[in-house]
């Protein structure tokens, strides 16, 4: 009979330890997970609140039109959307006048390496019409792209051209189109 004490006592010990250390760890894990779900909560709150703020829109009567991209460039930098944190680490070529600067062409290797520029695409067709990604046929090419930097097809790449524009902030990637933009346009 003292065997069967012995094991009923042993088993007892067990079922005992067993049951703290899950209700422990429980309560651990537990705690783990709602610190990381009060801090989900804390970013998104502090997020929305940002949402919040009124933000800069167009006449509403302007909604479906789409914004000049020289215009939509001079916001971000008006806004503050420039990271200049990255400056010190990468070589660029910045004259004292902006008005001088002009886009030019960079390697492939070089698109989107600065954090504070934007990047966009746009389309060069056949007919010698520069389009962003929406068809909207960029007016002032001199201004964005550089009409010099459209004679580099084929440099790098036979289907692209890459032009960074230093006074907008913005890594441009145009893609060659064999096709009319007005056969695009049409459809």
């Amino acid at each position: 009979m003292s065997k069967v004490k012995n094991l009923f006592i042993f088993a007892a010990g067990v079922a005992f330890g067993s049951f703290v250390t899950w209700k422990v760890l429980k309560d651990k894990y537990e705690q783990i997970a709602q610190d990381e779900i009060d801090s989900v909560k804390e970013v998104f709150s502090k997020k929305e609140s940002s949402d919040n703020k009124e933000p800069i829109l167009a006449e509403e009567n302007e909604h479906d039109e789409k914004p000049n991209i020289m215009e939509y460039a001079a916001k971000l930098q008006e806004n503050g959307y420039t990271n200049y944190s990255d400056s010190e680490n990468k070589e660029t070529v910045h004259k004292e006048d902006d008005s001088v600067q002009k886009p030019y062409v960079i390697s492939p290797d070089e698109f989107g390496e600065f954090a504070g520029y934007d990047t966009v695409s746009l389309t060069y067709y056949a007919d010698r019409v520069l389009a962003d990604d929406n068809d909207d046929v960029i007016e002032e090419v001199d201004d964005v792209v550089g009409t010099e930097s459209l004679s580099h097809f084929g440099e790098y790449e036979d289907d692209s051209v890459f032009v960074r524009n230093d006074r907008l902030k913005c890594d441009y990637e145009i893609l060659l189109d064999q096709r009319k933009f007005s056969d695009v346009r049409t459809k």
